[in-house]
């Protein structure tokens, strides 16, 4: 790397006590003690909800102190998730080399109800469902097998994922409906509740991409519960959820099924356009395996499942920053990564669709 390189390690700055927020600035933190230990000049950059206001704003104080790159650990606001989106467009028309995902693969991997049908146009898994928005009908059930799983369509971290997620009635459905699309406008996703092992495979690059490691979700929420991961278990360090699922790299996962998990996971990543890092989580259940989300933005603090994955490969956490850093750099393309078209459009009330799609 070369010794004049300065990177800006760019996240949301709001008032909230959410974990998930916070996390990203207890993961910059680190960041910037790991690129600083390789002799990189790194420093903290705040993005706020003021500045999405102001012409030119967010640019200017990118650009303040001429970045060789940008740490784009920027993830939306709290209410605001869509938000990661067009700060990746800025950082796109200023042409300054930034890690992660573009803004076109930020846009299919936020609207779960797109990226679902997106891979599956592309004959990869997922499990049965749809979007549902608030001018739904009685026929939501249609062709749908209880029990069901519900989630909003455009939000991430698992947020909006609780221990009422899953329903076992079309009555329990209703009410579950109305709650949460008063909250989520924008729509939620119900879809069949997939019983097995849960997966997850971390990559880092461009098409085909370098594998991390392949993880699987080991729960001990006791008999008769239905486990998953929902808010809690990802954020609250000391709920019951949290301490019992725990994220075990590459441990006694069958080779063959393995094997299937990385090909799927690969095929999913090249879908989506994913470039920098991303996850790929899964579900096996009636001997198959299902996408339930490609993350383009997986949290990479240093007790995060994804910083497991990086060891297990052999990098350190500073070896990793810097490996991220020098992808951005190189500004290699993901194989057939295609702008969104208008036909693939799904009508939908909420505002969050505005920011998918630009006239």
């Amino acid at each position: 790397m070369r010794p004049d390189l300065s990177v800006a390690v760019v996240a949301g700055r709001e008032d909230t006590d959410r974990e998930d927020v916070l996390d990203v600035l207890r993961c910059r933190r680190t960041l910037i003690r790991g690129l600083c230990s390789k002799g990189i000049n790194a420093y903290p950059v705040d993005i706020t909800r003021e500045d999405f206001f102001g012409r030119n704003r967010i640019a200017r104080k990118i650009m303040e102190k001429s970045p060789s790159c940008v740490f784009n650990l920027f993830e939306g606001l709290s209410d605001a998730s869509w938000l990661e989106i067009q700060f990746a467009e800025i950082l796109e028309s200023l042409g300054v080399p930034f890690t992660g995902n573009r803004s076109g693969t930020l846009a299919l991997c936020l609207d779960k109800d797109l990226a679902r049908r997106k891979l599956a146009v592309a004959g990869l898994p997922v499990a049965p469902g749809r979007c549902v928005l608030p001018d739904y009908g009685p026929d939501v059930t249609e062709g749908l097998k209880f029990p069901l799983f519900v989630k909003p369509r455009m939000e991430d971290s698992s947020v909006g994922i609780d221990g009422r997620s899953v329903v076992d009635s079309p009555e329990e459905l209703f009410r579950i409906l109305d709650e949460r699309l008063a909250s989520f406008p924008d729509g939620l996703i119900v879809e069949e509740f997939l019983s097995g092992s849960e997966f997850n495979a971390g990559f880092l690059g461009s098409w085909p991409y370098e594998l991390m490691a392949v993880s699987s979700i080991n729960y001990n929420f006791g008999e008769g519960v239905r486990p998953y991961l929902g808010y809690d278990s990802k954020w609250e360090q000391e709920s019951s959820d949290y301490k019992n699922s725990v994220s075990i790299a590459e441990e006694g996962i069958d080779p063959k099924l393995r094997k299937e998990i990385v090909r799927i996971s690969r095929e999913a990543g090249k879908v989506m356009g994913c470039r920098g890092y991303f996850r790929v989580d899964l579900r096996e259940h009636g001997g198959k395996l299902f996408v339930l989300e490609v993350n383009p933005n997986p949290d990479i603090n240093t007790d995060s499942g994804f910083a497991k994955q990086v060891a297990r490969r052999g990098y350190s956490y500073a070896d990793m920053a810097v490996r991220l850093v020098r992808i951005a750099l190189n500004g290699r393309t993901p194989h057939e990564e295609k702008p969104l078209r208008e036909g693939d459009r799904v009508p939908a009330a909420g505002k969050k669709d505005r920011c998918l799609f630009r006239a």
